[in-house]
């Protein structure tokens, strides 16, 4: 059986560093290559013959669904596997519909990661046992897909930071404020883009004055 070339895309060092390590020690899989966001992925894809990719949705540059509209066109021959700690159901929904072979949870990497990688190149999509109950959950309950901001759920701290990028402070200017890190704040800013929706500042205070959000 002939190697399935794989190219991993995950923004977190630590979480690359693992999933490379554990996939590659995989039967017929070689990784040839890594990148923290869809952007350098790309040139990555462009340079080899890439059979798989397993992509992170939550990245800076070029997002997951960015890059999955861009393989869907340039790429079509391409499986594609979204790992991401986002199990929400609108969420799940539009990855669906972003030519994916499978969708696994950051929380069952190594549990189901191998079994995702036959189903995709099978033609089998494969979703994690906490995915697959999102999917059931939209089914079941089909209001709750119905917009992508109907009822967007926030943390208070969320809704903390929300405020206060309303208030034209920076990601410092927050973490000082809230006595947290610029990289948490960072990370709470890109849950709050992709709870939204959103690519940038702007839309997501559009977004959240219509929903009444933000004080």
């Amino acid at each position: 059986m002939s190697l399935t070339n794989i190219v991993i895309i995950d923004d977190h060092d630590i979480t690359l560093d693992g999933l490379v390590s554990y996939i590659g020690k995989l039967k017929n899989c070689h990784v040839v290559g890594k990148a923290t966001s869809g952007k350098e992925a790309l040139d990555i894809i462009a340079a080899n013959k890439v059979d798989l990719v397993i992509t992170d949705i939550d990245m800076p540059e070029m997002d997951g669904f960015e890059l999955l509209k861009i393989l869907k066109l340039d790429f079509p021959e391409t499986k594609v596997i979204a790992c991401t700690m986002h199990i929400n159901s609108w969420v799940i929904q539009k990855i669906i519909n972003s030519n994916t072979q499978g969708i696994i949870s950051k929380h069952s990497v190594k549990q189901d990661i191998e079994e995702a990688i036959r189903g995709a190149l099978n033609e089998e999509p494969f979703y994690s046992k906490d995915v697959y109950s999102s999917i059931l959950n939209s089914i079941k309950n089909p209001a709750m897909t119905h917009s992508k901001y109907d009822d967007i759920a926030l943390t208070k701290r969320e809704k903390q930071i929300l405020n206060l990028i309303a208030n034209e402070l920076t990601t410092n200017e927050i973490a000082e404020q809230l006595s947290l890190s610029p990289n948490t704040v960072e990370s709470h800013r890109k849950n709050l883009f992709l709870k939204f929706d959103v690519r940038n500042v702007v839309g997501l205070i559009k977004k959240a004055m219509e929903r009444m959000l933000i004080d």
